[in-house]
């Protein structure tokens, strides 16, 4: 997911201090992590993510964000 705010979004302040999570896709609620994507360590990553927000969405700028579901 991308934070259009990048680092001034609160959710993603909150995902620095503590990456506990929960979410939902498609109405299932989910727990999980949280992590920011470095565009710099994960180039790959990040342009695929904002590749397919662009496609999706019509805008793909933005600080990366992965959630990962608790297994």
């Amino acid at each position: 997911m991308l934070s259009e705010r990048k680092e001034n979004a609160h959710w993603v302040q909150n995902i620095a201090h503590a990456a506990a999570v929960s979410f939902s896709v498609s109405g299932k609620s989910s727990a999980g992590t949280a992590r920011i994507v470095s565009s710099e360590n994960e180039k790959e990553l990040s342009e695929e993510i904002s590749k397919l927000m662009k496609e999706k969405y019509g805008w793909g700028d933005g600080l990366t964000v992965e959630l990962a579901p608790e297994n």
